[in-house]
């Protein structure tokens, strides 16, 4: 299923480490010396020379020359304008402050917004840019930890993943927001529309997987590893109409014993992250666009494990599939342990079933609009849905028969069936 196979392809970063420093190909003006404070101001007008305390002063007009000529630690404000570049960093540890600034990202096949690269960026930050117009992530992060990414508007970006045509053969997306290997970090307050998907949080693809294999994504990510300990909280993801609001979805095929399905957390995986009081609406909902959750947690082969998330007290509503689903597609994997509490969750899985465009989830045969699904392959234990109101649904709670856990206090309205829990893989 297209929902639960995601990753942006090695294209989409090629050259990451040939930029020093982050510089920006085509900059505008040449690298100044920082200021002693390392704090650096970027400004539509600035000029090679200037004394760089303001934005009147600004001593740089590219993002990337004050990327590549920034300190590691350094404060870079960029001031009200539009800038029309791809930023990279990597090597060092920035922060990104926008008073006002457009990234509008140039229209190259694999271009992207910002990217933090590498394990030296930890510490980075992102905040109040609007970021646009990238054929691929509008932001992007990879093999990373600490990261602060805050009051962003993400809008109408991956669109090379846009069409029903990619959409039908399974396409890999990397969304408005991907996190790949990335832990302990917050994506704070950010608002997300017209992209493909909204926020995708991974574990990497590397050399030796299932994921690397024709039979996979057929390449291998710069970084692997997992992705835990982040916050996703009180972001807006939505009408990205061709994919899910907001994805957990492990990669690693690594991060798991494919025999038994026990993790290795230092391998991979998607554990321990917190989703809590997100809005997302309106997502996957394009004609041919196959389904996509309000929030999803999955794994697709052998090996994969998206474990022991929390995902409390979001809104969700009007989404392709489910508003909150799992999906475990295969033996092997590791999806026990999720929390789902205290949600709202309307009417969902408008157009998750394949067969016909209409309300459903054809990966378990699953018929009409659906609150929260989990549907497994193999048993999951110690799932929790819990104090969830869920109304205005075909059914409420639907799960395969092999998933155990708590299923109590949820509060169901205008749902035909509140929980249906007896059906097979």
């Amino acid at each position: 299923m297209r929902r639960t196979i995601k990753h942006r392809g090695p294209a989409a970063i090629a050259g990451v480490f040939a930029l020093v420093g982050g510089m920006a190909a085509g900059s505008g003006v040449a690298a100044a010396a920082p200021r002693a404070n390392s704090q650096l101001f970027v400004s539509p007008g600035g000029s090679t020379g200037a004394s760089d305390f303001s934005c009147r002063t600004a001593a740089y007009d590219t993002i990337g020359a004050a990327v590549a000529a920034a300190p590691g630690g350094s404060k870079i404000t960029v001031c009200r304008g539009t800038y029309d570049e791809s930023v990279t960093v990597t090597g060092k540890s920035l922060r990104l402050i926008s008073q006002g600034a457009t990234i509008s990202v140039p229209d190259t096949p694999t271009s992207q917004g910002v990217v933090f690269m590498g394990p030296m960026t930890a510490g980075s930050s992102l905040a109040g840019f609007t970021i646009t117009g990238a054929q691929a992530e509008g932001f992007y992060a990879d093999g990373t930890s600490d990261l602060t990414i805050s009051g962003n508007r993400i809008i109408g970006n991956d669109l090379s993943c846009q069409n029903a045509t990619d959409a039908a053969v399974g396409k890999d997306c990397g969304e408005g927001l991907h996190l790949d290997a990335v832990t302990n970090s917050r994506i704070i307050g950010n608002y997300m529309t017209g992209n493909t998907g909204g926020i995708l949080m991974t574990d990497g693809v590397p050399v030796g997987s299932i994921g690397a294999s024709p039979s996979g994504f057929g390449f291998t990510t710069p970084y692997s590893g997992p992705s835990s300990g982040n916050l996703i909280a009180d972001n807006r993801a939505i009408d990205n109409v061709w994919d899910c609001g907001i994805t957990l979805p492990s990669h690693n095929s690594f991060a798991a014993n494919p025999a038994t399905g026990a993790p290795d957390p230092s391998a991979g995986g998607v554990y321990d992250n917190t989703v809590i009081d997100n809005v997302s609406t309106g997502n996957a909902t394009a004609p041919g666009s196959g389904g996509g959750a309000g929030i999803l947690i999955a794994a697709p082969f052998p090996g994969t494990a998206s474990y022991d998330n929390v995902v409390k007290d979001n809104f969700v509503a009007g989404n392709g599939l489910a508003g909150i689903t799992i999906h475990s597609h295969a033996p092997g994997q590791d999806v026990n342990g999720n929390q789902i509490v205290g949600n709202v969750v309307g009417k969902n899985a408008l157009n998750g079933n394949s067969a016909d465009g209409g309300p459903g989830d054809s990966d378990f045969n699953a018929l009409g609009t659906i609150g929260i699904l989990v549907g497994s392959v193999t048993p999951v234990t110690g799932t929790v849905i819990a104090g969830n109101h869920i109304s205005n649904n075909n059914t409420g709670v639907w799960t395969t028969n092999n998933v155990s856990g708590d299923f109590t206090h949820n509060l169901f309205s205008g749902d035909n069936v509140a929980v249906s829990n007896n059906n097979t893989p």
